[in-house]
């Protein structure tokens, strides 16, 4: 008996519950912090179009192979009927389910515990006993058996103390910036999460308590999460050779030494290798037939996805973006708890326990690495499945251990260990450039991106979106950043065939059928995604189709702005003729006014954003009109323009728009006499804009000079002092609510 004290430690299992609620609160708290500060990227557009389909739609994909993670928009569509549609309600439901992870790994690591508790000889006898009497076993401490008696009431539990190794667990898992990307991010991965820990949770439960109920908990959680994820079925397939060893190795008389039993341990051994061999298959010809429509993923083989995941899961990082020695910590927790659990396999008291932790870890890793054999389509996030177990296994050093001498000496070295792990986590959240706390963006920027879209684009533009599929991040913030109706977006969708299918005599063909008559366009292009679906040349930053914008000049036309955000970039191209069709707009409303004696603008033209036509615009949208300018003598210098929108026009405006024509990219001292040009502008309405009638004014200045001596003179036309041109009135009305 005394030997067993060196194995078994006084257990601390107190009220999981309890503590897993603390944990669950923290967790959520660091999970809702800047919850909403990231724009929504690729993937978060994709969960929010796919959530609105149809009720049917939705349920009829529970039963679809090809649907990969069903549940989760049949959820997410349920949610945003009661929550709306915000980035940060679309992400709620990911910080809860990444909290209750948390919660859900403590909870497994106190029944990893009683699964070494319930193995070990003495703690069976007294659990034995107190099934029978329902009554609470007194042992005795006096006479002969005074140690034994001492060595059992050690070993029960304590119902009001902590498990350490739990807490270590669930620490890890609160604050690992892995666990916390995916907790913010709108994406089935912090559901996905959650299964993953309380599949880690009920397992070795229903092993320690052979309970039906227990068993049918197990099968309803790995049922839910099969339609949570696909890939769930590695963590299913890894449950059923833990239950397998288990019975294998079990020391509660489940031997499989008569014949019967022994033939039904072969049957489902056989049974569990054909499924781990068929979700390889499954696997390399799902992941292997992914097109680059998908995005760009990671070619790796098993070292170094296995190299990856290791760096993920510890900094979320990628190998190079962080100091080398951020992993110091993460390794050595790692090594020591697999050395402890390989260890433990040898021990028959903890045998169960390890057997369960490494089996639900290596199963799934292993199964996942060999699919990689075929595809070499590797993403840290289908790995998900593995991170609670990779969490109790670096805490695995703190389980049932108590040894006699040098237990404070270890708990010291662990416990720095832990914090230097802890504190590299943090230095990742809020590492500039790469960090989700830093405040830089590490999303990719469709919210920044259309926004400048939505504050310059005309209703009569041509809006291109490449590749086509980022069309619900257009959808989801044009609606939100303008109360004017978008224009509907173009997409190339040749494009998607592939890398190889689509060469320039197909582009040129069916670029001049789309753009034919547009006069002004601007691209939305997301460079990571479409070069894997039109690959650049050599030292160029785009493909076919980004180059046509970037290199407007040699396409004939104008460039007129490029604005560059983390991961989608927008470009506009302004056609001194109308595209592919030779036609030269003109202007509706002709003018004769002359600034300075060089620039004269030659008419005006308001376009229509309402039914009700030009001249009625509603708050919160735009008011886009186009400049028609001709030179009567060429500028020596560049000039830049304002726009106001003023009802007491001695006073500051209620909206305006200022800066140089064509955004500086063709500057008025390159403009020359008889080559006329044409500045397609909008001025941005705030939402809080009082409605009624305003005056619209255009001026000029010299930007070295912002002040109004540095206006330009004005001749002909209706004018307020010398430097505005009235160029109109228009009607405000209240945007839509």
């Amino acid at each position: 008996v005394s030997s067993r004290r060196a194995q078994i430690a006084p257990t601390r299992l107190g009220a999981p519950l309890v503590v897993g609620l603390a944990l669950f609160g923290a967790a959520l708290l660091v999970r809702l912090y800047r919850l909403g500060a990231q724009s929504l990227w690729l993937d978060e557009g994709s969960s929010w179009e796919l959530s609105r389909a149809g009720w049917g739609a939705l349920l009829r994909d529970l039963l679809n192979p090809a649907a990969a993670y069903p549940l989760y928009h049949l959820l997410l569509k349920a949610w945003m009927g009661l929550f709306g549609d915000a980035e940060w309600a679309l992400r709620l439901p990911s910080a809860l389910a990444g909290a209750l992870a948390v919660a859900a790994v403590y909870m497994a690591a106190v029944e990893l515990e009683r699964l070494a508790l319930a193995d070990h000889p003495q703690i069976a006898q007294i659990a034995q006993i107190e099934d029978r009497s329902r009554t609470r076993t007194v042992w005795s401490t006096k006479g002969a058996n005074a140690g034994e008696g001492r060595e059992r009431e050690n070993a029960k539990p304590r119902m009001g103390a902590v498990s350490w190794f739990g807490l270590a667990a669930a620490l890890i898992m609160l604050a690992a910036p892995y666990a916390i990307w995916y907790g913010q991010e709108a994406k089935v991965y912090g559901l996905l999460l959650l299964c993953a820990a309380l599949v880690a949770w009920a397992l070795p439960r229903a092993l320690r308590t052979g309970a039906r109920r227990d068993w049918l908990a197990l099968a309803l959680i790995c049922l839910v999460a099969l339609f949570v994820h696909r890939l769930a079925a590695l963590l299913v397939v890894a449950a059923g050779w833990a239950a397998l060893i288990r019975q294998g190795t079990g020391n509660k008389g489940q031997g499989t030494g008569d014949r019967e039993q022994g033939t039904s341990y072969r049957l489902s051994a056989i049974a569990l290798l054909a499924a781990s061999a068929g979700l390889v298959a499954a696997m390399a010809f799902g992941l292997g037939g992914e097109s680059a429509a998908t995005g760009a993923y990671i070619p790796a083989g098993p070292p170094q996805a296995l190299w990856l995941t290791l760096v993920r899961f510890s900094v979320d990082r990628w190998p190079g973006d962080a100091p080398w020695w951020w992993l110091a910590p993460w390794l050595a927790l790692l090594a020591w708890g697999l050395a402890r659990a390989l260890l433990a396999l040898r021990d028959p008291a903890r045998r169960a326990q390890a057997a369960v932790l490494l089996t639900l870890l290596g199963v799934p890793l292993a199964l996942f690495l060999a699919q990689l054999l075929f595809t070499r389509v590797y993403e840290a996030r289908y790995l998900i499945i593995v991170f609670p177990l990779w969490a109790l296994t670096l805490a695995y050093p703190l389980a049932n251990h108590r040894p006699p001498i040098g237990y404070r000496l270890s708990a010291i070295g662990y416990g720095t260990l832990l914090a230097a792990a802890l504190a590299t986590g943090g230095l990742a959240l809020f590492q500039p450039r790469f960090g989700l706390f830093s405040g830089d963006p590490v999303k990719e920027q469709y919210r920044e991106a259309i926004g400048e879209l939505a504050a310059r684009v005309h209703p009569d533009d041509a809006v291109v979106l490449h590749p086509g599929y980022i069309r619900p991040l257009y959808d989801y913030y044009m609606g939100r950043l303008s109360a004017d109706p978008a224009p509907q977006p173009i997409s190339f969708f040749n494009f998607w065939r592939g890398p190889t299918s689509f060469g320039q005599r197909e582009w040129d063909i069916e670029r001049r059928a789309q753009l034919a008559g547009f006069t002004r366009s601007f691209l939305l292009i997301a460079p990571d995604h479409a070069r894997t679906v039109d690959v650049p040349a050599p030292g160029d930053e785009y493909g076919l189709l980004g180059n046509f914008w970037a290199y407007s000049r040699e396409q004939r036309a104008w460039p007129c702005g490029i604005w560059r955000f983390n991961g989608a970039h927008l470009l506009c191209q302004e056609a001194p003729e109308a595209y592919e069709t030779g036609v030269t707009p003109q202007p509706q409303t002709p003018a004769q006014s002359v600034f300075d004696g060089r620039l004269k603008l030659i008419g005006t033209t308001l376009k229509a954003t309402t039914a009700a036509g030009p001249g009625i615009y509603r708050a919160g949208g735009t008011l886009p009109l186009s400049l028609f300018w001709d030179v009567v003598a060429q500028p020596s210098e560049d000039y830049s323009l304002f726009l106001h929108l003023c009802q007491r026009c001695d006073a500051p405006p209620a909206a305006s728009e200022d800066g140089p024509p064509l955004e500086g990219y063709l500057p008025t001292g390159a403009w020359l006499p008889g080559r006329p040009a044409r500045d397609d502008r909008a001025i941005v309405l705030p939402a809080t804009m009082p409605p009624g009638r305003y005056t619209l004014l255009l001026g000029l200045y010299r930007p070295s000079d912002a002040t109004e001596s540095g206006r330009l003179k004005v001749t002909g036309g209706e004018t307020i002092g010398d430097d505005r041109l009235v160029l109109g009135t228009v009607e405000i009305v209240a945007g839509a609510p």
